[in-house]
């Protein structure tokens, strides 16, 4: 694995310390107002945001030309990238781009199904996977390209933090422990999983992981998120792969005066137990349409001070 300290976020990991990060999901249109105002509202609470890549196979504004905004008002991104709708010649000029315009953390993925989204008819091209994907930033940031001749870069190289995901949830922990494995090998530097809402079950992962001969302890930033409301819970239960949601939770949701306050609370008891758990690297609040909430969220779990707004 590279130590880089050239963003916020490599730097707060690399201390040990207890790591934000958000999301920041860019627009279905060319407009970057609204964009940019959360931006500007997350970045004094976290240490990073991802800037997703057609998030749910939407045609959006692109990771590339997103991040650089966000960057622009303050907050550093996590630039998401699929193997979904480019091939490794698109995807390694995006990640030069991407270095050249001061994005340096980037997050392999294989992207949401298309036949879900705005284009489902649109043909998939997943020319290589994400464990090719890592190793192809791996080779760009050792100064060559990715190709069969092992070409060198006649030039500077870019400065990638590079980012895998990883599932604590997944019901064959060995099976996980081995992907966690092969992307490390392949250069991860840190981890991000899907939303959490068992830190038990994070906790007996963290044990397997304990047991397993890694070369390193892998850096995971947990995934959490608030419920909005009761409508939202039984969705994130119902259609979300990956997303296990306790019937306790569900019926904390049902019974709740203000839903909204209740599902803060949740995600909020959460991270707080999450930072009790040693080796758990940091969280990754996913507050979907509600990042309103995520100072206040930090704030009432103990990771930030000051006054957040109430939403």
């Amino acid at each position: 694995m590279h130590e880089s300290g050239i963003t916020l976020l490599a730097r707060v990991i690399a201390r040990g310390e207890f790591a934000v990060t958000s999301e920041l999901g860019p627009p279905k249109h060319s407009g970057t107002e609204e964009f940019a105002e959360t931006a500007r509202l997350l970045a004094p609470w976290v240490d990073a945001a991802n800037v997703t890549d057609n998030q749910t196979a939407q045609s959006r504004m692109a990771p590339l030309a997103a991040g650089r905004i966000a960057l622009d008002n303050g907050v550093e991104p996590v630039m998401q990238i699929t193997v979904r709708d480019r091939n490794r010649l698109a995807l390694t000029s995006d990640l030069l781009g991407a270095s050249a315009l001061g994005l340096h953390n980037t997050l392999a993925m294989s992207g949401d199904p298309i036949h879900i989204g705005n284009h489902p008819t649109a043909q998939a091209v997943n020319d290589i996977d994400t464990l090719a994907l890592l190793r192809l930033q791996d080779a760009l940031r050792d100064g060559h390209f990715a190709n069969d001749d092992h070409e060198p870069m006649r030039g500077t190289p870019p400065a990638l933090f590079v980012g895998a995901t990883a599932n604590p949830m997944a019901q064959d922990p060995d099976v996980e422990i081995s992907k966690i494995r092969a992307k490390m090998d392949a250069g991860a530097d840190f981890f991000q999983t899907q939303l959490c809402y068992q830190p038990e079950r994070v906790a007996a992962f963290l044990d397997r992981l304990r047991a397993a001969d890694l070369p390193a302890w892998p850096r995971l930033l947990i995934g959490v998120g608030p419920f909005k409301h009761l409508r939202m819970a039984l969705h994130m239960r119902d259609n979300v792969w990956g997303v296990d949601v306790p019937d306790a939770l569900v019926s904390r949701m049902e019974s709740a005066d203000d839903e909204g306050e209740t599902g803060k609370q949740i995600c909020v008891e959460i991270i707080q137990r999450l930072c009790e758990l040693d080796g758990v690297a940091g969280c990754h609040v996913m507050a979907v349409a509600w990042e309103r909430s995520v100072p206040e969220i930090l704030v009432r779990a103990g990771l930030r001070t000051g006054d957040a707004p109430v939403v």
